[in-house]
């Protein structure tokens, strides 16, 4: 069932929960564990290789029919789906009699996890509503990681687990009807360009390939599993702690700490590597270390496609992160006696080099966990930063504080609806000095970073009647000139003014809803549109305006694709979701909110761009991609 935005489901949520364990158990107990024993006692050993380049071949062909088929409308059954697959590729692996047998089941098992991640993935957020979607994802996580590491489960026949894998994902495909889609609050102002999707799955292949070459190694070296895995209180502790690493992990990317729970990932799979090196003692501290880590990067390898909703996206991650990862991981340690150091410093170095590419990353990850243990929120901290400490520099010594305040008042309903949550006046009388400035010529900033993305300044800083025609705002394009310090210092300052508000600010986004007295006309709309919008879209729509090769990622082309970010319907769902985009934009991206304008020219806007759309052939099936 579709639901308008800003309508949240318990049950929804709840049986999201269950939609993500489900999908892990299976994949840990049977996809990963007990096929893999099935594979080597019916096949040899010798063969193994081969039944996992059909898993990992079907995983790749499944992920990418989902994303080629996936509809919002049609989530639900294409999830359900999934689910069933599953349970006939494990049935066919304990029919199966020989290689050719293995090969078909292992195929159809990966051809439905392929198509059932990718799918559940993508419509995560719809099911959530965008809310706490971490945590939603890190309790299935570690539901799922500590259900298999049970003992009773964890010491089963392989047959055994694969009937268990089979039942819960009959009973899994049920649990879709219960979901109610909806469409989520913008999603957070970072990691939406394909630049940066493409840094996540690199991070997430080292973390993927270190995980699955130290399970291989330690499941087939009698002396490592024994000293890592073997008494009933270490795998008691071991699901324990899986499921608090998993909350954890959620509570950290529901609070943006993606850095965090990706380096607290490394540094927990890298310890375990060292110490599986030495000798059984190291090997039992090496368990606790190895099952922190695992569920940390396994929450974030969901979140990171379900927070983008995208099923390219989560296609790309799943195919490349995941199963070329596990192939990697489980090829390299079917050949070695060990875990290689060098391997282990050349993943660190991978996920690292990924990670500093952003240089707030680094900021967030080196303070980000004194910080929460101390009860500090680490996205105020980012004043202590050495480049946004010299951003507020920048901005002070331009005069920004002549024409832009940073207050916004709370008694003033107009100013929280326009520029977010109100300030609070300890927290403004705390900075040194404070910057209440004034609002005579452009809008307040104290929540700028939640409103604009850094891109978008960038280019308004540079050009401002470019991206903002009539903007009385000067040209501030020599601070980027030479080595652009003194421009990236101010940009990073600007993203963190507001961060502490995000949350806030996306409930209020949730709840707008225009009410205009009367609609401005259609001439009038149209007029407007080639005043703000057509430097980006183009006049018609068709992503050919004079700003369009500037950036990132290009506006669609309203002649001929679908809808990115609205749920296909009749005009009373669709519009009121394009209404909230010409409002407030899209938080993260270079469209930028119009949040001065009164509802009769948003509503007559938000008409005027539906008029440009023209359903591409084959009707909203891939409508609700962002």
């Amino acid at each position: 069932m579709i639901s308008p935005a800003g309508i949240f489901s318990r049950r929804s949520w709840l049986a999201a929960v269950l939609a993500v364990a489900a999908t892990y158990f299976y994949f840990l107990i049977f996809a990963e564990f007990a096929f893999l024993e099935i594979a080597a006692k019916a096949a040899g050993s010798d063969r193994v290789r081969l039944v996992l380049a059909a898993l990992g071949g079907g995983g790749v062909l499944g992920a990418w029919l989902a994303a080629w088929r996936f509809s919002l409308p049609t989530a639900a059954a294409q999830v359900a789906g999934g689910f069933m697959g599953c349970a006939v590729a494990a049935t066919l692996s304990l029919m199966a009699r020989g290689p050719v047998g293995l090969l078909l089941a292992a195929g159809a098992a990966g051809l439905s996890l392929g198509w059932l991640t990718v799918g559940l993935a993508s419509v995560l957020g719809a099911a959530t509503g965008g809310r706490r979607l971490g945590l939603c994802i890190g309790l299935g996580t570690g539901v799922a990681y500590g259900a298999c590491n049970l003992p009773a489960m964890f010491r089963a026949a392989s047959e055994t687990q694969t009937i268990w894998a089979t039942a819960v994902a009959c009973l899994a495909a049920f649990v879709p009807r219960w979901f109610t889609l909806t469409a989520p609050p913008p999603s957070a102002p970072v990691d939406h360009d394909c630049r940066a999707i493409t840094r996540w799955i690199v991070v997430l292949l080292a973390l993927v390939w270190m995980d699955s070459a130290a399970f291989y190694i330690i499941q087939h070296n009698a002396t490592l599993r024994t000293a890592t895995w073997h008494s009933t209180s270490g795998l008691l502790a071991n699901a324990g702690l899986h499921a608090s690493a998993s909350v954890v992990a959620g509570l950290l990317l529901d609070r943006r700490q993606r850095a965090l729970v990706a380096l607290l990932a490394l540094a927990a799979l890298g310890v375990a590597c060292v110490l599986l090196r030495g000798e059984a003692t190291s090997g039992a501290w090496a368990g606790p270390a190895y099952a922190a880590g695992v569920s940390l990067y396994s929450t974030l390898l969901v979140e990171i496609p379900a927070r983008r909703g995208l099923p390219s996206a989560a296609a790309a991650t799943y195919c490349l992160a995941g199963w070329v990862g596990s192939a990697l991981g489980i090829g390299m340690a079917q050949d070695l006696a060990e875990i290689p150091l060098g391997f282990v410093g050349a993943a660190t170095l991978a996920v690292i080099g990924m990670l500093a590419w952003r240089r707030v990353v680094l900021r967030t990850a080196a303070f980000g966990l004194v910080l929460l243990a101390c009860g500090i929120d680490p996205a105020r901290a980012s004043e202590n930063n050495s480049l946004v400490a010299h951003g507020r520099e920048v901005y002070i010594a331009e005069g920004c504080i002549h024409c832009h305040s940073q207050f916004v008042r709370s008694k003033a309903a107009d100013d929280i609806e326009r520029w977010g949550p109100a300030t609070r006046v300890t927290s403004s009388l705390a900075n040194q000095p404070p910057l209440f400035g004034t609002r005579r010529q452009g809008p307040d900033l104290a929540n700028v970073g939640n409103r604009r993305s850094p891109e978008w300044n960038r280019l308004h800083l540079i050009a401002p009647r470019a991206v903002s025609p009539g903007s009385r705002m000067p040209s501030y394009a020599h601070l980027f000139s030479g080595d652009a310090t003194r421009g990236d210092a101010l940009l990073a300052y600007l993203a963190s003014l507001g961060a502490d508000t995000l949350e806030e600010r996306y409930t209020q986004i949730a709840a707008w809803v225009p009410s205009p007295t009367k609609v401005t006309s259609p001439a009038d709309s149209r007029t407007l549109f080639l005043k703000l919008c057509a430097q980006c879209h183009g006049p018609s729509g068709r992503a050919d305006g004079p700003l369009t090769p500037r950036l990132s990622i290009r506006p669609p082309d309203w002649s001929r694709e679908p809808w990115r970010r609205v749920t296909p319907g009749a005009p009373a769902t669709e519009e009121p979701q394009i209404a909230r985009i010409v409002k407030f934009g899209l938080p993260g991206l270079a469209m930028a909110g119009h949040e001065y304008l009164p509802d009769a020219d948003v509503v007559g806007l938000a008409r005027h761009v539906r008029s440009l759309h023209n359903e591409p052939a084959g009707g909203p099936s891939a409508a609700t991609q962002p």
